[in-house]
C-alpha cells in the first residue's frame, strides 16, 4: 500500500525519513544538519511531500520525497521524485502502485512530466520499465 502522509504525520515518520533520504541523496556528512533542516521545513509546509509504501502488516518498506518544481525556461509545473528508497526489493507491481499514486499527484497539482536524477542502475531499469527516458547525464569534478 502506497499512502502519502500529510505534514503533521512527518515527525512519526522523521527518523526513517531522515536515514531513506540521506542514503538516497547521498548526503555528505558535512552538509547533513542543513540539508535535514530544509528538508524538515519543506515536508512540514508542504512544500515537499513524503509517500510510504507499507507491506501487508503495515510495515515500512519504502519512501519517496517529491516536490512540485517549475522549469526556468518553458515555466511548466513539473514533479520532482527527489529521494526514492526502499529497505527490502520491491515487487513491480509496488513500484507501479508508486508510479500511479505519484502520477495522480502530479496531474492534480498541474505537472506536465515527472523527473528525477540517481545513481542506482536499479531505480533506471524499474523507471524505463515505467516509461522513463534518459535525457541528460551529470558529471562532476572536485576541484578544491
Amino acid at each position: 500500500m502506497i499512502i502519502k502522509i500529510i505534514p503533521k504525520q512527518v515527525p512519526v515518520f522523521w527518523n526513517a525519513i531522515k536515514v531513506a533520504t540521506t542514503q538516497a541523496d547521498e548526503v555528505d556528512s558535512k552538509d547533513l544538519q542543513s540539508y535535514l533542516n530544509e528538508l524538515l521545513q519543506s515536508l512540514l509546509s508542504n512544500k515537499a511531500q513524503c509517500f510510504v509504501a507499507l507491506n501487508e502488516k503495515r510495515i515500512l518498506v519504502g519512501l519517496l520525497i517529491t516536490r512540485v518544481k517549475e522549469d526556468k525556461i518553458t515555466k511548466d509545473k513539473f514533479l520532482f521524485l527527489q529521494s526514492v528508497y526502499t529497505w527490502k526489493s520491491l515487487e513491480d507491481q509496488v513500484w507501479r502502485g508508486a508510479y500511479d499514486i505519484t502520477r495522480l499527484f502530479a496531474i492534480k497539482e498541474g505537472c506536465k512530466y515527472l523527473s528525477f536524477n540517481s545513481r542506482n542502475p536499479d531505480i533506471w531499469s524499474r523507471t524505463e520499465k515505467l516509461g522513463f527516458k534518459e535525457i541528460t547525464r551529470i558529471f562532476s569534478l572536485k576541484i578544491v
